[in-house]
C-alpha cells in the first residue's frame, strides 16, 4: 500500500486536493456499485466450504480481504490477470483458483476497486476536469495502485508541487535518523535534537507532552504553537488524554477529530432488547436497559432499578410503574415469532422516543424472514462504534499527526507518545487467508501479494518520513503501562534508534523520569504527596471502634447499632443469618445493615444460594403438607416436573440449551436427595405438618425472625421443625459439636418466646416437644443437638450446639449495643475454621479484610 497519498493540484487555482474515490467516480462518470455481499456467493464446492457452514460471516470477512489482497496484485484489475498455473499443487494453488473464479462469477470488487477499474479502462476525453498529480511514484504501492497512478499521469500530467520540507541540521543525530532509520547504518554519538523519557502511562505521557510543549514556548525554542508537532498512535485514546491535558494548561490543539467517537446508543439498547426477547431476560441485559439513555424514566430511578434486579433478579421499583414505562416493560416478553418480535419492538420504540430505534428495527424487519433467526438478528443489530469524523485543523494551534499517515505541516519540534508495545511502526499480523509461506510461493510465481515483510518494511519508512518533519528537535515518551496496567515492551522504532544512537539496550537510552528528582525534570511538575503505610487505614490497638453521635467525647454515649435498621413500625427483626454474620464479623454485619456491599454485575449462574433454593422447592412441591409420602415409582416420576417448575420460578435462564447438561446433573441431584428424604420419612413414620414456616420471636430484648423449611410431626407427637442444609453434613457436625451453631439456638427461641401466634407457636404452648434438626441434602443426614438423640435416624452432634455461639453473641450485642466494633484479625478465618467448625464467609468482604488487625501471635511466633 502506497504511503503518499495521490494529490491534485487545479490548473486554475493551484489548489490542491486529494484524489479520493469520490473525485474520480465524478470525474470518469463511474456507475455505482451496491456494496459486496460475499455471504450468497460462497458455494459448497470451494476450498473454504466447511469454515463457510461453520462461521459464515467470518469465513465471509476472511475471504473478502483475500480477494482484495489478490485483486491489488493484479496492475489491470482484471481476473484474466491471475494465472495460478504456475503454482505447484497444494493449498496455495486452490485457493488463488478458487478466488479468481469467485472474482469472475461476482463481477464486482470490496472497496473504492470498482471505480479504480473503471478509471483503468477510460481514456483522457472521458475526464470531466484535469487531475494533474504532484509528487513521486511510491515503491510501496501495489500494482494495482501502480497502475492507478499511471494511468491518471498518462491522462493528466504532471503539476509542480510544494517542495520538499527541510530537514535537521546535517550531522545532528536527529538528521542522521531521519536519513537512515530502517536503512542501517553506523551509529552516532547522541546529542541534544534527540531526547527520549520514561513515564507511567498514556496519561502522564499526555500531561508531561503539554508541560513541554508549555517550556518549549516559554524558553523560544519555537515562536508559535504551530511549530510544535505531536504524532500519538491511532485510537481514541491518546487523542482524549491530550485533549484534557492541554485544556488544562491553555494549549489548543489542531487536527484533533471534528467529532470524537462515539458510543452507538440505539445499537446498545436494541442488543439488550433482543437479549431480553430472546428468552429469559439476564438479569445484567435488564440492567443495562435499565441505565440505557433514552428509557422513559429518570437516570436515577433507572439506576435504583439495575441495583435491584443485580442484588434480588426482580426490580420493585420497575412494578410500580405506570403510562410509557409500564407498556415497555410489559413488551419485554420472550418471542416466537417475527410478528410477536416486531410488534414488541414497534411498543418499546413509542414507548422510548428518545432511543430512535424506529430506523434500526426497520432495518432488522427488512433482513428477517419467516422465521427467527435469532443469530441473524443479533448480529445486525450489534452496536458499533461511531468512528470519529473530520479534522480540526487550524493555523495557531500545536500539531496532531497520526500514526497511519504522513504529517500534514512542518514542525520544528516534534514529540512522539506512545514509543512502546505494537506501535511505530505498527506490527503487522498475519493475513486471514494466506500464510506468509503462501505469500512467498505466490510472489514467486507474478502475483505479488504483499505479506508481513512488505508491510513491515513499509511501516519503517513511514515512520521515518514522520521523523522527517521535525526540523530542530525529536522527543520520544516510552510509556511503561498501557491503560489497562499491563507492561509494555519498547516499540521496534526505539530500539532501532537507540541502536542507532550507540545504546546496546532501548532502556539504555530512555531517562526514566519516575526515577528523577523532580528538579532534574525538564519540565514544571507536582508530585503527588506519597500516602502513608499505602494506604492502609490507621487502626486502633484494641481492635475496638467506638461509634457515636456528633463530636465524639468518652462521656457520651455510643450509638446502639441494632437499631439502625429501625422504621416508623419500629426497628427490624433481625435473621439468624444476620446474627450469624455479626459472631464472625461485626464490621461485615455492620456494614451490611448499612447497605454498604458489593454491588459488582454479574450474570446469572449456578451458584450455592441458586442451588439451595432450587432443592428446597422441589423437595417442598414433592413432599407436600398434609399428603402422605409417595412410593419410589411415583416419586421418580414426579421429581422431574417439580425439578422444571423449581427452575421456571427461581431460575428461568436455566431453561436455556446451554444449560442442559447443569439440569441433567440438577435431576440426578434432587432424585437422591428426594429419595433419602422419602426413606426417612417412611423409617420415622414423620408426617408433613408444614413447609415454609415463618417464625418469629424474640432473644433478649432483640426481635427475631426467620423461616423453617419442614416441619414434621413424630409418632409420638413430638415436633420436629427441619432446616435443609444443602451441604454435607461434617462441617456441621463439627459445629455443633463445639458449641457453635447458633440457628438451633435462635429457632428455639423464637419457638419459646414468639411475637406472633401461629400453628406452631400454640402446639409449643399446649406442651409439645419441639425438637430442632438440619437435613444435610449433600448426605441425607439429619442432626440435632441432644433434644433428638432418642429420634430415630437422627444423629446428635454435642450435647448442646449453642452454648459457645450464644455467649459470644450475649458480649457482642452489648458491644454493638452501645456503639462500638469489634475489628477481625487477619488470620480469623483460619482460626474460626479450625476452632469453631465455621467458615467465616464474611471475612470475604473486601472492606472487612482492609480493615483487619495483624495476625495475633501465637507461643510459637513469641519463642
Amino acid at each position: 500500500m502506497r504511503i503518499d497519498p495521490l494529490i491534485t493540484r487545479s490548473p486554475a487555482t493551484g489548489a490542491q486536493r486529494p484524489v479520493t474515490e469520490d473525485l474520480m467516480a465524478e470525474v470518469y462518470l463511474a456507475p455505482r456499485r451496491p456494496a459486496l455481499n460475499l455471504v450468497d456467493h460462497l458455494g459448497s464446492a470451494a476450498p473454504w466450504s466447511d469454515s463457510f457452514a461453520a462461521a459464515p460471516v467470518e469465513t465471509a470477512q476472511a475471504v473478502e480481504a483475500g480477494l482484495l489482497a489478490l485483486a491489488h496484485a493484479t496492475p489491470s484489475l482484471d481476473p484474466a490477470d491471475v494465472v495460478p498455473d504456475s503454482l505447484p499443487a497444494g493449498r496455495a494453488r486452490s485457493h488463488v483458483t478458487a478466488l479468481r473464479d469467485l472474482w469472475r462469477d461476482v463481477g464486482t470488487l470490496p472497496g473504492p476497486l470498482n471505480t479504480w477499474r473503471h478509471v483503468l479502462h477510460s481514456r483522457a476525453a472521458d475526464a470531466l476536469e484535469p487531475l494533474p498529480l504532484i509528487g513521486q511514484e511510491c515503491a510501496f504501492a501495489t500494482p494495482a495502485e501502480a497502475a492507478l497512478e499511471h494511468a491518471l499521469r498518462t491522462h493528466h500530467g504532471h503539476a509542480d508541487g510544494p517542495s520538499r520540507n527541510a530537514k535537521a541540521t546535517e550531522g545532528s543525530a536527529l538528521r542522521h535518523l531521519q536519513d537512515h532509520c530502517g536503512k542501517g547504518s553506523d551509529p552516532i554519538t547522541p546529542d541534544a535534537s534527540v531526547a527520549c523519557y520514561g513515564l507511567r502511562d498514556p496519561h502522564e505521557e499526555a500531561g508531561f507532552a503539554a508541560a513541554k510543549a508549555q517550556a518549549m514556548l516559554d524558553e523560544g525554542r519555537v515562536d508559535q504553537l504551530g511549530e510544535i508537532g505531536l504524532l500519538v498512535p491511532d485510537g481514541a485514546a491518546y487523542p482524549m488524554a491530550l485533549r484534557e491535558a492541554f485544556d488544562r494548561v491553555g494549549l489548543p490543539i489542531s487536527g484533533l477529530p471534528a467529532q470524537e467517537a462515539r458510543r452507538d446508543g440505539p445499537g446498545e439498547v436494541l442488543s439488550l432488547l433482543l437479549a431480553a426477547l430472546t428468552g429469559p431476560a439476564p438479569r445484567t441485559a435488564l440492567a443495562s436497559l435499565y441505565i440505557s439513555h433514552g428509557m422513559p424514566w429518570p437516570p436515577e430511578t433507572g439506576r435504583r432499578m439495575a441495583r435491584e434486579v443485580i442484588d434480588r433478579g426482580w426490580s420493585r421499583t420497575a412494578s410500580e410503574f405506570t403510562g410509557p414505562a409500564r407498556e415497555l416493560l410489559d413488551a419485554l416478553r420472550p418471542c416466537d415469532t417475527p410478528e410477536q418480535l416486531f410488534g414488541r419492538l414497534g411498543a418499546i420504540a413509542r414507548a422510548a422516543p428518545e432511543a430512535d430505534l424506529h430506523p434500526r428495527i426497520a432495518t432488522l424487519k427488512a433482513a428477517s424472514g419467516d422465521a427467527l433467526d435469532w443469530t441473524l438478528l443479533h448480529r445486525l443489530a450489534a452496536p458499533r462504534l461511531v468512528a470519529a469524523e473530520g479534522h480540526d485543523r487550524f493555523v495557531e494551534g500545536v500539531s496532531l499527526f497520526t500514526e497511519a499517515a504522513l504529517p500534514w505541516r512542518p514542525v520544528r519540534q516534534l514529540i512522539v507518545l506512545g514509543m512502546a508495545g505494537r506501535h511505530w511502526p505498527r506490527l503487522p499480523s498475519s493475513g486471514p487467508f494466506f500464510t506468509e509461506g503462501e505469500i512467498a510461493m505466490i510472489r514467486d510465481a507474478g502475483l505479488l501479494l504483499h505479506g508481513r515483510q512488505q508491510k513491515l518494511a513499509r511501516g519503517l519508512e513511514l515512520f521515518r518520513r514522520q521523523l522527517g518533519v521535525a526540523t530542530e528537535g525529536l522527543t520520544l515518551l516510552v510509556p511503561a503501562l498501557d491503560l489497562r496496567g499491563d507492561r509494555l515492551t519498547p516499540s521496534t522504532g526505539l530500539a532501532l534508534i537507540a541502536h542507532m544512537l550507540g545504546a546496546e539496550e532501548p532502556g539504555d537510552l530512555v531517562v526514566d523520569l519516575r526515577s528523577q528528582p523532580h528538579e532534574d525534570w525538564p519540565v514544571a511538575a507536582t508530585r503527588a504527596i506519597p500516602v502513608p503505610k499505602g494506604g492502609a487505614p490507621e487502626l486502633p490497638d484494641d481492635g475496638l471502634i467506638h461509634i457515636q453521635r456528633g463530636v465524639s467525647t468518652p462521656d457520651r454515649p455510643g450509638v446502639d447499632l441494632l437499631s439502625l435498621r429501625e422504621t416508623k413500625d419500629g426497628p427490624l427483626p433481625h435473621s439468624p443469618s444476620r446474627l450469624e454474620t455479626l459472631l464472625v464479623s461485626p464490621l461485615g454485619w455492620l456494614l451490611d445493615e448499612l447497605g454498604a456491599k458489593d454491588l459488582t454485575w454479574a450474570p446469572e449462574t449456578l451458584d450455592v444460594m441458586t442451588l439451595g433454593t432450587l432443592m428446597h422447592q422441589v423437595l417442598e412441591d414433592t413432599f407436600a403438607e398434609g399428603v402422605p409420602v409417595p412410593e419410589a415409582t411415583a416419586l421418580d416420576a414426579a421429581i422431574p416436573g417439580h425439578l422444571d417448575a423449581a427452575i421456571r420460578r427461581h431460575a428461568a435462564w436455566l431453561t436455556d440449551a446451554a444449560w442442559a447438561t447443569e439440569r441433567s446433573s440438577l435431576l440426578r441431584e434432587a432424585r437422591d436427595i428426594c429419595t433419602a428424604w422419602a426413606d426417612f420419612l417412611h423409617r420415622t413414620g414423620a408426617e408433613v405438618l408444614h413447609n415454609e414456616i415463618t417464625l418469629k420471636g424474640e432473644h433478649g430484648g432483640l426481635l427475631l425472625h426467620g423461616k423453617a423449611d419442614c416441619l414434621l410431626k413424630l409418632p409420638d407427637g413430638r415436633i420436629l421443625v427441619v432446616d435443609h442444609k444443602r451441604s454435607g453434613s461434617r462441617g456441621r457436625s463439627e459445629r455443633m459439636t463445639k458449641g457453635w451453631d447458633l440457628q438451633v439456638a435462635l429457632y428455639r427461641a423464637m419457638l419459646e418466646r414468639p411475637t406472633e401466634e401461629t400453628a406452631l407457636t400454640r402446639l409449643v404452648a399446649d406442651g409439645a416437644q419441639i425438637v430442632t434438626a438440619y437435613h444435610m441434602l449433600r448426605d441425607g443426614t439429619v442432626l440435632s443437638d441432644g433434644q433428638g438423640g432418642v429420634v430415630p435416624r437422627v444423629e446428635t452432634a454435642g450435647e448442646d450446639a449453642s452454648a459457645n455461639a450464644m455467649d459470644h453473641l450475649t458480649q457482642v450485642l452489648a458491644e454493638v449495643g452501645a456503639g462500638t466494633i469489634r475489628l477481625n484479625h487477619a488470620d480469623d478465618a483460619r482460626t474460626f475454621d479450625k476452632d469453631r467448625g465455621i467458615k467465616a464467609y464474611a471475612l470475604d468482604n473486601t472492606l472487612v479484610a482492609a480493615f483487619s488487625l495483624p495476625e495475633t501471635a501465637t507461643e510459637e511466633d513469641a519463642q
